[in-house]
């Protein structure tokens, strides 16, 4: 019997966590799958350990040179033989035996315009405009996904929340391997200005954080700062059309800009001024000049922790858009 669905694990120095990531689809009651393995240049035992593994479903591929994260992704899927496929970290895990069931009912009864769709959608933050019970839609139409990019920012909590037709990745053009720190968001925009978006609030896997994980690693200098710029520049432009655009900035800048700048206090504060030079540093369109960043973003970061001035900001520009597209 053809698998169903792939369940694709990027690893590297994935010790000691891929065992349980591992054992997390064994456990599942849906079995007709497939799990690509794609291991990144190892050096922590990893690899020895993929060497013992011992079931027809399980397919390990070894690079010799690291391809970094997007590109180790772009492998995967290519490798990928079923219509269907889960991204699975390799220190993440399937949250009980019935997740790959939720899945693929999602699949069989999803309209055949949903192209991806992300689990895990809920909020423990205190940021309400992110929330699905906040206004959220359960499927977000092409028409209408630059508008909630822009102002929730990346949907995917990590990329184990992540299952899409696999032909997907090669229709839209790939992960883009010059964002090794968010060419999943910038990809997942990409793809929802071709195909339909799912959101749901099941949760299907459980992310694990720790120290050496790629959002921390990444974030030490404001790497996702500089990265996510370029995507926001695409959204600007996109919104742009039919949206003032002095407006878009200013909500780019309280939002995005108090967000990063309350890391960078965070940061000085244990010493590292790496992240607030980066911030200053950078050039882009859609940035304030540096003396309005000091004088406005700065203070924001302080007083912004449960978005009070931002959440009125977005939802102003989400019901504007939406009455628009209603028009339409």
């Amino acid at each position: 019997m053809k698998s169903r669905i792939s369940i694709l694990v990027p690893v590297r120095n994935g010790l000691p966590f891929i065992k349980e990531c591992i054992d997390s689809a064994y456990a599942q009651t849906f079995s007709n799958w497939e799990m690509v393995i794609s291991d990144n240049g190892s050096t922590d035992g990893t690899l020895n350990f993929l060497d013992t593994l011992n079931d027809s479903r399980i397919r390990v591929f070894k690079q010799n040179d690291n391809l970094g994260i997007m590109g180790n992704l772009n492998f995967l899927f290519s490798q990928a033989a079923t219509p269907l496929a889960h991204i699975l970290c390799a220190d993440d895990y399937f949250t009980d035996e019935n997740s790959l069931d939720t899945i693929v009912n999602y699949w069989e009864n999803a309209p055949l315009e949903v192209g991806l769709v992300i689990f895990n959608n809920f909020s423990t933050s205190p940021k309400k405009i992110n929330n699905p019970e906040n206004g959220v839609p359960a499927i977000i139409d092409p028409a209408q996904a630059d508008l909630w990019f822009f102002t929730c920012g990346c949907l995917s909590n990590n990329l184990s929340s992540v299952s899409m037709r696999t032909p997907l990745v090669e229709t839209v053009g790939m992960f883009n391997e010059n964002l090794p720190s968010v060419g999943d968001f910038e990809f997942w925009t990409r793809a929802a200005r071709k195909v339909s978006i799912g959101l749901q609030k099941r949760q299907i896997v459980d992310v694990r954080r720790h120290d050496r994980s790629a959002s921390n690693t990444q974030n030490l200098n404001a790497e996702n700062f500089v990265q996510e710029i370029t995507i926001y520049e695409k959204l600007v432009e996109e919104l742009s059309a039919t949206y003032s655009r002095e407006k878009l900035v200013d909500y780019f800048n309280y939002e995005f800009g108090s967000f990063h700048y309350r890391k960078a206090i965070k940061f000085a504060l244990a010493g590292n001024f790496g992240y607030i030079r980066q911030i200053l540093n950078t050039k882009s369109s859609i940035l304030w000049p540096k003396w309005r960043q000091l004088l406005v973003c700065f203070p924001i970061a302080l007083l912004n922790l449960r978005e009070r001035f931002t959440v009125p900001k977005s939802e102003k520009i989400i019901n504007e858009q939406l009455s628009l597209y209603n028009e339409i």
